[in-house]
């Protein structure tokens, strides 16, 4: 099994990183989960937008990436460094 990042991997993987690194610092996530909705609407708004992480398993033939089991996994991993 080769489990290298393909070159499209490897640029969401960075992708990611570089987000939230940016967005995701203690203070941040803090600040974040003490608004109303619990969240930072702008960081969702661009793992959704930006990187389309909610789509990122369903089929494209749904509307969706037809993400990998890679792909999914980083999602999952990047939502739970999000979350603190």
């Amino acid at each position: 099994m080769d489990a290298r990042f393909t070159d499209e991997q490897d640029e969401i993987r960075r992708t990611l990183r570089d987000l939230l690194d940016k967005r995701c610092g203690p203070e941040e996530l803090r600040a974040a989960v003490d608004t109303p909705a619990g969240h930072d609407r702008a960081l969702w708004a661009a793992l959704a937008g930006r990187l389309g992480l909610p789509g990122l398993a369903l089929p494209e033939t749904c509307g969706g990436v037809g993400g990998s089991t890679w792909e999914v996994m980083a999602a999952h991993a990047a939502d739970a460094i999000a979350a603190g």
